[in-house]
């Protein structure tokens, strides 16, 4: 009975970091983006004082989105969360990371999912964001694997990445609960199952769409 439960509750977890994917698979038609490499120099200072030389660390940007950049620090999360989710389902590639060209076009896609939302004039709240992130929080709470894998990673930076995945999860299940609306108006002869089809693919086909406008820049390294 506990084994079940612990299946459960891991079956559970998996859902809930693959859920996105059922709104945002990568799309292998997505207009190709301007490459390009964009890195920012180590500075070094001498210390006048002691003669030391003090370097700060480089900080490696990867893609520029409307004007913000896609950092190292927002790479590491994402390929954390493909680690984390290969763990709990016991697949064969939990500690492998996706490509770097990947990795890129997951974020760029999550980006044009809330540029979407904005265009449709759809917004997650923030009452709303919370309240999926405290279930789950609470549903991951007894799942020692789980905990470990945060607090190596960094507790506190990877709820404040994942409250911003909940917005873009809760925008994307907006646009499509509009869009089956429009659909229903239009088709009112299909039954729910069809309109929810017929919405998906109207969604998959405005994020292809608002990738490409996206003002979008990737550098690749």
């Amino acid at each position: 009975m506990k084994v079940k439960k612990m299946m459960e509750k891991l079956k559970y977890i998996v859902l809930a970091f693959t859920i996105l994917l059922l709104f945002t698979g990568c799309n292998s038609n997505n207009k190709d983006i301007e490459n390009g490499t964009a890195t920012k120099q180590s500075q070094t200072q001498e210390n006048s004082t002691n003669g030391e030389m003090v370097k700060q660390k480089t900080e490696q940007v990867y893609a520029s989105v409307e004007g913000k950049k896609i950092s190292q620090e927002e790479m590491d999360y994402e390929c954390f969360r493909v680690k984390v989710q290969n763990t709990l389902a016991n697949t064969a590639e939990q500690n492998s990371c996706p490509s770097e060209k990947t990795l890129i076009s997951q974020i760029v896609e999550l980006k044009a999912v809330d540029y979407l939302a904005k265009e449709s004039s759809v917004s997650a709240t923030r009452e709303e964001v919370q309240q999926r992130l405290d279930k789950f929080k609470n549903e991951v709470a007894s799942n020692a694997v789980f905990q470990d894998m945060i607090a190596s990673f960094g507790a506190e930076k990877f709820w404040k990445f994942e409250e911003q995945r909940y917005y873009t999860i809760i925008n994307a299940e907006k646009v499509k609960e509009k869009l089956f609306e429009e659909q229903k108006q239009k088709q009112s002869y299909l039954d729910d199952r069809a309109l929810k089809l017929s919405a998906q693919q109207s969604f998959d086909d405005l994020i292809v769409e608002a990738v490409g406008q996206v003002d979008t820049t990737i550098f690749y390294h």
